[in-house]
């Protein structure tokens, strides 16, 4: 998605959203939430499947962040609408290389999802350049 709003505001990158920390709300509750509010995407738990996880400290104007990389296991073909969020596009990974998506993702990202078939754990240390990256793998 060509992201709206900050953070990554004018740049692209996946749906995704903020765990509710107050339920306490797991990755995949969240990650059925936020398909469903961002992609209007009707999916359950059991359609989803933890690839990994990222840690970023540092990251410019959010502080220390973590991610739970989250793959949807049905074949999806239909792009979802326009909203107050971003645009959505499908892109060829090939393509990664020269498109306008965040630092972090195209250097350490996008390499762990695609070259990956077993669960993967990345720390990035965004606050010195080149990143420091520490790379867990299970």
């Amino acid at each position: 998605m060509e992201r709206a709003k900050n953070p990554n505001k004018g740049l692209l990158s996946p749906p995704g959203g903020k765990l509710k920390t107050d339920i306490p709300e797991s990755p995949f509750a969240c990650a059925v939430r936020e398909a469903n509010e961002e992609c209007g995407l009707n999916s359950k738990c059991e359609d989803w499947k933890l690839r990994g996880i990222i840690t970023e400290y540092e990251y410019p104007e959010l502080g220390n962040i973590m991610i739970f990389i989250m793959e949807y296991l049905k074949p999806y073909d239909t792009l979802p609408e326009e909203f107050s969020e971003g645009k959505f596009s499908f892109v060829s990974p090939e393509k990664f290389e020269n498109l306008n998506i965040p630092e972090t993702d195209k250097l350490f990202l996008w390499n762990f999802v695609l070259n990956n078939k077993s669960f993967f754990s990345v720390h990035i240390d965004c606050s010195v350049n080149p990143y420091k990256l520490t790379t867990e793998q299970i």
